[in-house]
């Protein structure tokens, strides 16, 4: 039995999309808890997870998940919401504020945590 933390200096950048920053914060075989951040103007670039599910809870900001077939669709997130992207899902993150969006983030499941895509017919 343990207990450990993680001070938020500890962390260190991780797999990446452009735009986004995700820090490890935990990862075990099923599954990888990070910080992500997306900074103020920003659109990532199209993404999925994988066969990985993703949980995730906005500690600061807001922003925006487009997504769909066509990437036409989308899901607004403000500070203290909740959000789950089902596997597979290509997206991408927008930031249209002036203040970093700050989200911790849980990938549960195995394979890659980030799959870098061309857009959402890519996959």
């Amino acid at each position: 039995m343990t207990v450990e933390t993680v001070a938020p200096d500890e962390l260190e950048a991780d797999e990446s999309t452009p735009g986004v920053v995700r820090e490890t914060v935990f990862e075990t075989e099923n599954n990888v808890m990070v910080r992500s951040r997306v900074a103020p103007g920003t659109t990532t670039g199209w993404h999925h997870h994988g066969d990985r599910h993703v949980y995730g809870y906005v500690v600061e900001g807001s922003g925006a998940v487009e997504y769909g077939s066509s990437g036409g669709e989308t899901a607004e997130t403000s500070a203290g919401e909740f959000f789950y992207i089902s596997p597979g899902t290509v997206h991408r993150d927008i930031n249209p504020t002036s203040e970093d969006a700050v989200v911790l983030v849980n990938f549960v499941g195995t394979g890659p945590a980030v799959v870098n895509v061309d857009g959402p017919e890519a996959e």
